[in-house]
């Protein structure tokens, strides 16, 4: 017993010695933690992303000086003045009038030593002040489609009056604006627009005017071979998991890009994408500001403004931004395929996009032609008593490009031709052919 009693003594000292070693290793372990790198997504480019005065441009500006309208659609001309709009300060924006009628508008840019920029569509206000600075600090959630800028005062006071206008809202805004240089805005700007192409004016009775070259013009036809963006790089865009989409080719021009969630099809011989993401479907009200901020966002994100691509339309009811090409200034148009950027927005995300995948890289020096093109005066007379439309309806008519897919398909032809825009869209007005006035609509 006396033996029993020792050896217990002794297993009981080894016990509480183990457990005080192990508490002492327990508390003293330091891991030998592996610092973890990041997991680095790849971000996935199709092109450049661009500023907002890249996007928000007007497609004409209007000149009064001396009883004469001048004009220019180039976009050297406007891209020269939008680049100066930034380095100027606006203050006193006031509503001045909300009843305004078409009289009234026609008046206000009648006058002398003005300059009315028109915009394709309402543009908000707050996405216009990150391209023209503010200083009130709440602008209102309204919108405009045309800016008259007057510059009578600026030689004295360094000022400019910018009036904006809603021809649909029928509102008026007027904001004074600083001008830092106005030297080299009047010598380098507004000066050398007495030089620009004659408009006139076309009255309507109870209608906004029209305002058209008053000569014919003379415009190069092009023929651009072609670039694709692989719709893989879309794939990898849009999906949220681009491991698990299911590739199907349906036919020999129609492919299917599937995650169980979202569906993009792949028109392959009119080089369309389109996207849809079902569940993202919203119908809550998005203020246009916001509206705008949200596409363009997203289109940046991936660099998806991959020309000359200006915001064009908004469908605020239906969450609908479009973005329009242009080619050196005119807008481009087809039956054959799409020259619009179309976004859809849906509950914090995107719901539809709908573009083309092509790229217009390189004009084929052997295929240009100088196109002759009648003028705008003798286009609305044709439409007036040749076709079904009435001149009330026309909102405007403009030189743009319309674009025809060839046979060999990496070719594509753009055709100097006069386009009619009403509410329903636009009018392809085929050139006449020379020697004769010849006219056809499709």
């Amino acid at each position: 017993m006396k033996y029993i009693e020792h050896i217990k003594s002794v297993v009981l000292f080894l016990l509480v010695s183990l457990s005080l070693l192990l508490t002492f290793m327990a508390w003293s372990y330091q891991p030998n933690y592996k610092t973890m790198e990041d997991v680095q997504v790849e971000q996935v480019y199709i092109g450049n992303k661009k500023t907002a005065e890249q996007v928000i441009k007007p497609y004409r500006i209007l000149f009064r000086e001396d009883d004469v309208f001048t004009g220019s659609v180039s976009s050297t001309v406007i891209d020269s003045f939008m680049s100066m709009i930034p380095k100027m300060q606006a203050q006193d924006f006031t509503l001045i009038n909300n009843n305004l009628s078409d009289v009234k508008i026609n008046e206000m840019q009648r006058i002398n030593d003005r300059m009315t920029l028109f915009f394709p569509t309402d543009v908000p206000l707050p996405a216009f002040s990150t391209i023209l600075p503010f200083s009130d600090k709440d602008l209102p959630e309204t919108t405009f489609n045309r800016i008259i800028v007057d510059w009578s005062r600026l030689a004295t006071s360094s000022q400019l009056q910018f009036l904006f206008i809603s021809t649909e809202n029928r509102t008026s805004y007027r904001s004074y604006v600083t001008v830092f240089d106005e030297t080299k805005l009047l010598r380098g700007f507004i000066k050398p627009a007495l030089n620009f192409a004659e408009y006139v004016e076309v009255e309507r009775p109870d209608a906004l005017s029209l305002y058209t070259v008053s000569d014919g013009i003379e415009l190069t036809q092009y023929t651009y071979y072609i670039d694709e963006i692989s719709p893989n790089l879309f794939k990898n865009i849009l999906f949220t998991d681009p491991n698990i989409v299911q590739r199907n080719i349906e036919s020999v021009q129609y492919e299917k890009y599937d995650d169980g969630m979202s569906l993009m099809t792949v028109d392959t011989q009119s080089k369309i994408i389109n996207y849809v993401y079902p569940a993202a479907e919203s119908l809550s009200l998005i203020p246009a500001s916001r509206l705008f901020e949200d596409s363009f966002d997203f289109l940046n994100e991936h660099g998806g403004i991959t020309a000359d691509y200006r915001f064009s339309a908004m469908n605020l009811q239906k969450h609908v931004t479009e973005y329009q090409l242009y080619l050196q200034g005119y807008p481009v148009y087809s039956n054959d395929t799409l020259t619009r950027i179309t976004t859809t927005w849906g509950d914090d995300r995107i719901f539809r996009y709908r573009r083309p995948y092509y790229s217009l890289i390189m004009d084929i020096p052997g295929e240009k032609t100088v196109k002759e093109l009648a003028s705008g005066p003798e286009i609305l007379e044709y439409i007036k008593h040749h076709t079904d439309y009435q001149l009330q309806d026309v909102k405007d008519i403009v030189v743009g490009y319309y674009l025809v897919q060839n046979q060999n398909v990496e070719w594509f032809t753009l055709v100097p031709s006069w386009f009619m825009i009403t509410d329903a869209g636009w009018t392809h007005i085929t050139p006449e052919r020379l020697g004769g006035i010849e006219y056809g609509l499709e």
